[in-house]
């Protein structure tokens, strides 16, 4: 064993460079083995791990059933999801997807050409009926599927070596007669005792999209498009339908069947005119976007109705700036009243604060429609309402063998328009959120509370806190642009500009100080109208090609046989 040195002989210089030396050695040390000399620190506490049981679909039953459903499509690339298509926005398709494949509701048949992410409904019986576009909504979409049951299977019945659609048809057999699954078994009621399917899907949806029924026992051939016997659409719009022009210079050029108007106001009693004109049976090609994909030859669809219709009563509030005299609908019928200028209030003198603006819809029902048909039909009414066109455009455009090919024309913004309800034959018997029969014995076992309707979750909640938000914006973009139209010198109602009628023949009308040759403001249903410059009537413009012709060249370019074209021939296209 190595002697230990003596120190308190050394000299101080001598000392120092010991110490130094032992410095350099720890140093060197601790650098090697420093994350051993560390003190321990106590072991982390483990948690549990949540062992994630596999869902094996071969333990439960399934039924077909139909739900229905609203959604506000603004945010929405449309109903429908197309495959490996990349779309700007999500769309309901793949929402309704996504909720009920993580309620575990569905099991589809695995798909190997389709993403993890992708909707895929083989194997589901899926089927959807009105297919809207990109930013339109529903109030009462239908889609039909197989889902996942409460129902217990039968002890007796083993899924091995039989095969999955005996078993089906088997379930649905029983479910549709209520039978008990055993004598020892308490019978299932197939409605109380089912899934509830709304509120489940309703904690998984966005708020805009809601599940308000179900149909528990669709016809065995059910299918929610080719079984709709007739949809309906409304198409919403202001009146005025844009912010007019006060002042001479906001007086139309056009000339209309009732004189002279002011820019923004629509002619609704010339739109009721026309939109009767589409009831009946009629050829659409006109009036839709044709789809050479689809081979479609027959446009012939029947309206039941259509017609233009108030949306209750008006009332005061933001924007009711539009009630002062100079901004109000132009009638020169009072233009030999002293009282009334030409730019004075179109209705007596206790109406000056009449409600505005008023809210109307375009209503269409019918049979079937086709591709963009209620959007073109809309888009031809607001330019008679305009005054740019007559009502006998619409007979003009509903007689092919006069107009065989479409004028080119732009067609109605997508946002306003609402694919309101789905008729069947015979009708399905829905049963709706709230309702004592909705189901629910899985109410409390998934944590639900209430009865779907209303309260903590509920759809009226969730949709009411939605409403509640666009109701604000309304309010606070309505007050501001209040505050600035009333601004400044035109903010007496009292007051309106006069007009000088002393060389007016009586009856005459007043002349716009608008130049004949400025751009002509066109409103198509967007928040602002288009300027078209020089306005071209619709039966002057280009014609586009025939649909004979638009089919062929599809079937030349995609090298199809002409059979392709027979079996195309029955296919259609909603809006």
């Amino acid at each position: 064993m190595e002697q230990q040195p003596d120190y308190s002989a050394w000299s101080s210089e001598k000392l120092v460079e010991r110490v130094t030396i032992l410095e350099k050695q720890l140093r060197e040390q601790m650098v090697r083995c420093g994350p051993l000399l560390k003190p321990s620190s106590p072991e982390p506490k483990h948690k549990k791990v949540k062992l994630v049981r596999r869902f094996d679909p071969e333990k439960y039953s399934t039924r077909f059933i139909a739900l229905k459903f609203a959604y506000l499509g603004r945010k929405y690339n449309g109903l429908e999801h197309h495959a490996n298509n990349t779309t700007p926005y999500p769309t309901i398709e793949e929402e309704l997807w996504k909720a009920l494949s993580k309620a575990k509701l569905i099991f589809p048949t695995p798909n190997p050409s389709l993403d993890d992410e992708e909707p895929n409904w083989d194997g589901c019986e899926f089927s959807k009926c009105g297919r809207t576009d990109k930013g339109v909504s529903a109030f009462g979409q239908i889609i039909s599927l197989r889902v996942r049951s409460n129902r217990p299977l039968p002890l007796s019945t083993s899924h091995e070596g039989h095969d999955k659609a005996e078993h089906h048809q088997d379930t649905e057999h029983r479910l549709s007669n209520g039978e008990g699954t055993s004598p020892a078994v308490a019978p299932f009621d197939p409605i109380k005792d089912e899934i509830p399917y709304p509120q489940i899907l309703n904690r998984l949806l966005p708020p805009e999209i809601r599940i308000f029924a179900w149909c528990p026992f669709p016809p065995a051939d059910f299918s929610a498009r080719f079984s709709c016997t007739q949809r309906s659409y409304k198409y919403f719009f202001t009146q005025p339908a844009y912010t007019p022009t006060p002042g001479l210079i906001g007086l139309t050029s056009v000339k209309t069947s009732r004189g002279q108007r002011r820019e923004g106001w629509l002619d609704i009693g010339a739109m009721r005119e026309a939109a009767k004109k589409f009831e009946g049976p009629h050829d659409f090609r006109n009036f839709c976007k044709v789809d050479p994909s689809k081979q479609i030859e027959n446009f012939e669809r029947l309206i039941t109705f259509s017609d233009i219709i108030r949306i209750g009563p008006g009332h005061k509030g933001p924007a009711g700036y539009l009630s002062l005299p100079d901004l109000q609908e132009y009638h020169p019928s009072k233009m030999d009243d002293p009282a009334d200028s030409a730019l004075g209030d179109s209705h007596p003198p206790s109406s000056q604060t009449q409600p505005t603006p008023a809210i109307h819809a375009f209503e269409v029902r019918g049979s079937g429609f086709l591709w963009h048909q209620v959007r073109h039909m809309v888009a031809i009414l607001f330019l008679i309402g305009q005054g740019l066109e007559k009502p006998s455009l619409v007979d003009d455009l509903l007689d092919v063998e006069k107009l065989p090919r479409k004028p080119v024309y732009d067609m109605a913004d997508a946002a306003p328009l609402v694919l309101e309800d789905c008729k069947f034959d015979p009708e399905l018997q829905w049963i709706y959120i709230g309702d004592n029969t909705s189901g629910g014995s899985d109410v409390a076992r998934n944590g639900l509370k209430g009865d779907g309707k209303h309260g903590i979750g509920g759809a009226v909640d969730e949709l009411w806190k939605v409403w509640r938000g666009h109701k604000i914006d309304e309010t606070l973009a309505g007050s501001l642009l209040d505050l600035v139209a009333r601004g400044g010198q035109r903010d007496d109602p009292a007051k309106p500009e006069q007009v000088d009628h002393s060389s007016s023949e009586p009856g005459s009308k007043a002349v716009s100080v608008r130049s004949s040759s400025s751009s002509q403001r066109v409103f198509l249903g967007g928040d602002l109208p288009r300027h078209v410059g020089k306005y071209m009537p619709v039966l002057k413009r280009q014609r586009m090609e025939a649909v004979e012709v638009v089919n062929a060249k599809y079937l030349e370019r995609k090298g199809l046989d002409p059979p392709e074209r027979d079996r195309g021939k029955a296919a259609s296209v909603d809006d």
